[in-house]
């Protein structure tokens, strides 16, 4: 499937990496993205940002915010989104954002979905990076 989304969102790799400036603690983040899919738990299309890192500190803040685009046949249009601060060990254990977040907005149609986050680590200057998931068709049970 070759659909473009819209804001800028295409079906690259799901990946980006930082690493922090100079001047304080050293660490370095990645961030990915699972593929859109239809959650039991949740009763809803989500997917799954993970964000990995590895410094001279035990934890870092990450700040994520997901969007969760879908196209039924019609222009693009945001599904869902998210905007969540999570403290992420520098051990290389993934921690896990969710779009939509737990207890937001239920998604419970079908149709083609794509997810795009950008990750930051707030007090600091850096850019954790986007991650952006393949678009992908989702049937909703």
């Amino acid at each position: 499937m070759s659909l473009i989304m819209v804001g800028g969102l295409t079906t690259g790799p799901a990946m980006a990496d930082s690493l922090h400036a100079a001047d304080g603690p050293k660490f370095v983040c990645k961030a990915s993205a699972d593929r859109p899919h239809w959650s039991k738990g949740a009763k809803s299309v989500i997917y799954k940002t993970r964000v990995e890192c590895a410094g001279s500190v035990p934890t870092i803040k990450a700040h994520c915010k997901g969007h969760l685009m879908y196209s039924t046949g019609e222009a693009p249009s945001t599904a869902a989104t998210s905007s969540e601060t999570r403290s992420v060990k520098t051990d290389g254990t993934k921690t896990t954002f969710y779009t939509p977040e737990a207890g937001g907005k239920k998604v419970n149609w079908s149709g083609n979905f794509q997810g795009s986050t950008h990750c930051t680590s707030p007090g600091t200057t850096v850019e954790i990076g986007d991650a952006t998931t393949p678009v992908v068709k989702v049937k909703v049970p």
